[in-house]
């Protein structure tokens, strides 16, 4: 029965082998070239019906078989012979410390039966054949080989490890890190890689960093003038140093070496060898394929440690989030670390039931972790780990959360922190916020339409951190003191894989409003102020509490924007008002906490009642004042203030302008307080020029000015003291006297441009008015005028600029 298992077992890894060989591509080594695809296998009475692959039995025990089957493409010779030399892990007084098993013909399926508890395998592969002799007494006395033996097994699982990690497009920034780690920890040195970084970059990092711990010499060649060579990429450059540094045989190998070529195998050189893992658990075996000296045999040699011990007890820690479809590292902790990946057939089981996934998992040394390969269907849920450890399955301790990676397109910053974003201001914290960050793994930020820009890295943080959990924001820092206002974009990279784009805005310097607050008066209810600063453009809307505010379009670079408001009627004098003004890209509107202040109700002329002389020599009209006479005035006022003054000026603009306080005097010239809401007013209309149109406000100190009341026009109207019919005087006798003629005398004759007895009747002035001698202030001036017809007539004068007399008080 036993036999009739053995060759169904026997058949069904033929089946296998002959499946192998019609999908197998061709064997490409990094370095050195292929010695020869194989399948080594322990089939057990532990695990009927099973064969297990060497690399990963965990126990080789006396009755289980090691069966060797080459890999053979179409047309394709295996020469030579195999062997097997056995480490047994528990030798006896007496045993043999090392067990040569014969050498038989590589060509062909082969099986060799165990007799004892194995630790070391090395599998022996002479392309010329191998001739062993027996050298029991000379193993005997030499039991460092023992060490050397499983040494050199460690060395070739770490090569293998790094070549595999850095030959797989799918492999993780994580898996290569930890590699490059477990290889370069041994010599004291720790290698860094950029997977984004090109590969003659990458190749320098890891030389550079391993340099001083590697040889240049094949540690189990006698010549020791193996060269590294020019290498074409990273994994290249580590197989190749696998045949010349210490990552194959440790110090004392070569001694190793010389002791199995002149003990067990004479005439014969070695050389190590790595495999690369094929489909089925098959071994792409590659070698240094140089010729070898004359009358020299060369045998490869691949080792297998089998630590012989029971399934690892696995932890999973924190970190357990994992995104779908992607290959991501798992923190675990075990007491058995270093056998881990000697476990196989990982599978994932939801706790939701259902039948086992199978995943792909590989051990991350360096990092202690485990590298996940979820396929890209695995429904989202949470999942419980296990694998098999030589025929028996064991479960990983706690629960993985798988979850997909969430898209970044309603990402934006936070309402409180993108308004801090302005450019020119240092490291300027911020949050984003709009999908799920626990997968985040770099974060670049670049300029959108600058060509010359390149993504420069931005500092992140995870609340909880990566793969904790879902995480609904994400804390970032940009360095905006060289970063100009505009869009820039946001590149961020889940899982090492997936980026997408967020963009961001910069934003300029806020708004800067100068002539804030304004006052306005009680009962104000509508109006218009002009904002006066910088970046008013970039203002879209005020808002003023208690009104309604109509701003004028924006023109890019204005420093002035007028702004139109109705204000409610019912605001106490002494109210400040704020206001918020709403700017472009901002979440935020900009406080102003007090824009507007209400003061006390402006002061309002009701009334204004002129007095004049009523001993007027020329006839003045309604509403009309006489020029360079002092007048006084009674003024009626609303909201009078302790510090009101008047101010008297034309209706003209650009004129003179004369204020009064209250109970000010300057000679004739006063302004007093002569009852509640009544003003004594007295003034000199000479200040002003002719035919101004007087005006008076009332002005309080920070309020404002009342609406105007008029007081009057301003006349100048001639003083005319007598009119002479008779001789001329002094001054006008040398020109003498003509018939209707005659010569007025008096003040501002120059006003005067016709004059008559009667409105219908006129003669023009034709002369000047000259100066009275002795007398600067009075002039006479001769006119054409016949006597008056009638007694006691009265004279009508015409000023200049006007159509209609005026009568004057000047009688015949």
């Amino acid at each position: 029965m036993a036999s009739k298992l053995s060759g169904l077992a026997l058949l069904l890894v033929f089946c296998q082998f002959a499946y192998a060989q019609q999908t197998l591509p061709p064997l490409v080594c990094p370095a050195g070239g292929p010695i020869g695809s194989i399948d080594l296998r322990v089939r057990s009475l532990r695990g009927p019906g099973e064969t297990v692959p060497l690399r990963t039995v965990n126990r080789l025990e006396e009755g289980d078989t090691i069966v060797y089957q080459p890999i053979l493409r179409t047309g394709e010779e295996r020469k030579g012979r195999v062997s097997l030399v056995l480490v047994p892990a528990n030798r006896r007084e007496g045993d043999d410390p090392l067990i040569f098993l014969d050498p038989k013909d590589a060509e062909h399926s082969q099986e060799w039966q165990v007799k004892t508890r194995i630790a070391v395998v090395v599998y022996v592969y002479g392309p010329a054949g191998l001739k062993p002799k027996k050298v029991k007494n000379y193993l005997s006395r030499d039991l460092d080989l023992i060490g050397q033996l499983a040494d050199y097994a460690e060395k070739t699982a770490q090569a293998e490890a790094i070549i595999a990690a850095l030959s797989s497009p799918r492999s993780s920034t994580a898996g290569l890190q930890s590699a490059l780690q477990g290889v370069s920890s041994r010599y004291g040195s720790t290698v860094y890689l950029n997977r984004d970084a090109a590969a003659e970059q990458q190749i320098s990092t890891v030389f550079n960093t391993l340099r001083p711990a590697l040889a240049n010499y094949d540690p189990i060649s006698p010549q020791r003038t193996q060269q590294v060579g020019q290498t074409a990429g990273l994994a290249t450059s580590v197989a190749a140093l696998f045949f010349g540094s210490p990552i194959g045989l440790a110090v004392g190998g070569t001694a190793m070496a010389m002791q199995l070529g002149a003990m067990a195998f004479p005439n014969t050189e070695f050389r190590s060898s790595f495999a690369q893992s094929l489909p089925h658990d098959g071994l792409g075996l590659c070698g240094q394929r140089t010729p070898a000296p004359s009358n020299t045999k060369i045998a490869y040699l691949w080792a297998s440690r089998i630590p012989n011990i029971g399934p690892p007890k696995i932890k999973i820690g924190n970190g357990n989030s994992l995104p779908i479809g992607i290959r991501s590292p798992l923190p675990v902790s075990s007491p058995d670390w270093k056998f881990v990946e000697r476990a196989r057939r990982w599978t994932l089981k939801s706790e939701n039931g259902g039948e086992p996934i199978p995943i792909n998992v590989y051990k991350l040394d360096a990092l202690k972790m485990l590298d996940l390969d979820l396929p890209a269907n695995l429904p989202p849920g949470s999942y419980h780990l296990s694998a098999i450890w030589d025929w028996d399955q064991f479960d990983v301790e706690g629960v993985i959360h798988v979850r997909p990676m969430s898209p970044m397109d309603k990402v934006r910053p936070s309402r409180a922190t993108q308004d801090t974003l302005v450019a020119k201001t240092g490291k300027i914290p911020v949050s984003l916020e709009g999908a799920d960050f626990e997968f985040v793994t770099k974060v670049e930020i670049e300029k959108i339409g600058d060509k010359f820009s390149s993504p420069v890295p931005v500092p992140f943080v995870l609340a909880k951190g990566i793969r904790e959990g879902e995480q609904d924001r994400m804390d970032i820092q940009i360095n905006t003191n060289d970063l100009d206002p505009g869009t820039y974009r946001l590149g961020i990279t889940q899982a090492e894989s997936r980026m997408d784009s967020v963009e961001i805005k910069i934003l300029p310097e806020p708004p800067q409003i100068e002539n804030l607050p304004f006052t306005l008066h009680q009962g104000t209810t509508s109006g218009s102020f002009v904002l006066r600063g910088d970046r008013l453009d970039l203002i879209e809307k005020i808002e003023i509490a208690k009104a309604t505010v109509e701003l004028e379009p924006a023109k890019v670079g204005q420093t002035e924007r007028e702004i139109h408001f109705k204000l409610a009627p019912d605001i106490a004098a002494g109210t400040s008002i704020a206001a918020r003004a709403h700017v472009r890209d901002r979440f935020r509107p900009i406080a102003i906490p007090d824009a507007i202040r209400i003061g006390e109700p402006q002061p309002r002329l009701v009334a204004a009642t002129v007095s004049r002389s009523a001993d007027q020599p020329v006839e003045l009209r309604e509403g009309e004042l006489p020029g360079g006479a002092f007048l006084s005035a009674m003024l009626k006022v609303e909201n009078l203030q302790p510090n009101s003054a008047v101010r008297l000026g034309c209706k003209q603009p650009n004129t003179t302008t004369v204020t009064l306080q209250l109970g000010q005097q300057y000679g004739a010239v006063s302004l007093q307080q002569v009852a509640p809401g009544q003003l004594y007013l007295s003034f000199d209309t000479g200040v002003w020029f002719n035919r101004c149109r007087l005006q008076a406000r009332i002005v309080n100190a920070n309020d404002g000015e009342s609406e105007p009341i008029d007081l009057g026009m301003i006349i100048r109207v001639p003083g005319i003291d007598y009119i002479d019919f008779g001789t001329a005087d002094a001054n006008t006798a040398n020109a003498g006297n003509t018939e209707g003629s005659a010569t007025l005398t008096g003040q501002n004759l120059e006003t005067i441009e016709r004059v008559g007895w009667s409105p219908d009747v006129s003669e023009a002035v034709s002369e000047l008015p000259l100066p009275l001698s002795g007398d600067s202030k009075r002039q006479t001036l001769r006119v054409t005028l016949p006597a008056p017809s009638e007694k006691d007539s009265r004279l009508y004068i015409w000023l200049r600029g006007e159509t209609q007399p005026r009568l004057t008080k000047v009688r015949t």
